[in-house]
C-alpha cells in the first residue's frame, strides 16, 4: 500500500512539473526535458490542419526572400500580440509550403513573431515579390545546444536541407538569441566559439546567405550582459558572410508586456529594426 502510494505520488508530481514547465515555457520545453527532442525537434508542436497549403510553384519567376529566422523565444512565437501578414508571405515547414500566419510553424509559443511582420514590410517595400519564412526556434535555449554537439544542432542542420531539398535557396539567416546566455552568464569567447562552430556547420550544410547577428540579452532583470553583447557586436565579418543585426536590447520594459517578451508595441519596433538592419542597400 506505500508503494502504491509512493508511486501515486511521484506520477502526480510529475505530471503537475509537467504542467507548469509547459505553461511557463511551452510544449517544447517538456520534449526536451525528457530527452525526447534533438533531431525531430518542433516536427510535432504546430497542426497544419488549419493552414492553407499552396503549390511551391506559386513562387515560380518572383523575387523572393527566403528567410531563416532561428534563435530563442523572440525568435519564436513569443511576442503579445500575432501579426496581420501579406497575401504574398509564405511560410515552409515539412517540406510544405502554406500561407503564412502566427504563431508560426516550427517554432514554440502561442503569440506573434517579429518574421510575419518584417516579411510583409520586405514585400511592401518593392524590393521582393513574395517572401518565405523558414522558422526554428525555441524558448529558454542557449547557443551551446545550437552549436556542434547541441541537442538542438542536428534539428537546425535538418531544417536546412529540407528547405533546399525543396528548391528553396535562403537569402537571409537572421539570429535572435542571447536572453538565456545572459542568464547563464557566458563568456563574451565562449559564445563566439559556440556561434562560429554552428554557423561553419550550416555552411556546410549549403546555407551561404549572410547571417545578421542581434543584439539579444534583455530579459527580466537582466537588462543587458556585458559579455554576450560583446560578443554579438563583435561577431560581424563581412569576409565570412556576417552582418550586424538590431540591437533590440534597445526596446525597454515598456516594449515588453512581461519584462522580456515584446509587446504589441514592441514586436512592431523589433520588426523595424529588424528590416533596418537587412533591407537592400
Amino acid at each position: 500500500m506505500k508503494k502504491t502510494f509512493l508511486a501515486a505520488v511521484v506520477l502526480g508530481a510529475g505530471i503537475v512539473a509537467g504542467i507548469l514547465i509547459e505553461h511557463y515555457v511551452g510544449t517544447a520545453a517538456i520534449m526536451d526535458w525528457s530527452g525526447l527532442q534533438h533531431a525531430r525537434f518542433v516536427r510535432e508542436l504546430r497542426s497544419t490542419a488549419d493552414r492553407t497549403e499552396v503549390p511551391l510553384a506559386a513562387l515560380s519567376g518572383k523575387r523572393t526572400m527566403v528567410l531563416l529566422a532561428f534563435g530563442q523565444s523572440n525568435a519564436a512565437n513569443g511576442a503579445e500580440t500575432p501579426g496581420s501578414g501579406h497575401a504574398a508571405v509564405y511560410e515552409f515547414y515539412d517540406g510544405r509550403l502554406f500561407a503564412a500566419r502566427d504563431p508560426l510553424l516550427g517554432a514554440d509559443g502561442s503569440g506573434g513573431s517579429v518574421w510575419l511582420r518584417l516579411a510583409a514590410k520586405a514585400v511592401e517595400s518593392g524590393a521582393f515579390d513574395a517572401a518565405v519564412i523558414v522558422t526554428i526556434a525555441l524558448s529558454t535555449t542557449e547557443i551551446s545546444r545550437w552549436a556542434p554537439g547541441g541537442s538542438l544542432h542536428d534539428a537546425l542542420i535538418a531544417r536546412i536541407e529540407k528547405a533546399q531539398a525543396s528548391g528553396l535557396t535562403f537569402t537571409h539567416l537572421l539570429w535572435q538569441q542571447g536572453e538565456a546566455d545572459a542568464r547563464l552568464d557566458t563568456g563574451e569567447a565562449a559564445y563566439r566559439a559556440n556561434f562560429l562552430a554552428m554557423l561553419a556547420s550550416m555552411r556546410k550544410a549549403g546555407a551561404g546567405a549572410p547571417v545578421y547577428v542581434a543584439v539579444a540579452t534583455r530579459c527580466g532583470k537582466v537588462r543587458g550582459h556585458e559579455s554576450v553583447r560583446g560578443a554579438q557586436i563583435a561577431l560581424p565579418d563581412p569576409a565570412a558572410g556576417i552582418r550586424p543585426g538590431p540591437d533590440t536590447d534597445a526596446l525597454g520594459f515598456a516594449d515588453r508586456y512581461d519584462g522580456c517578451h515584446f509587446s504589441t508595441e514592441g514586436v512592431e519596433k523589433a520588426a523595424n529594426l529588424w528590416w533596418e538592419a537587412i533591407r537592400p542597400r
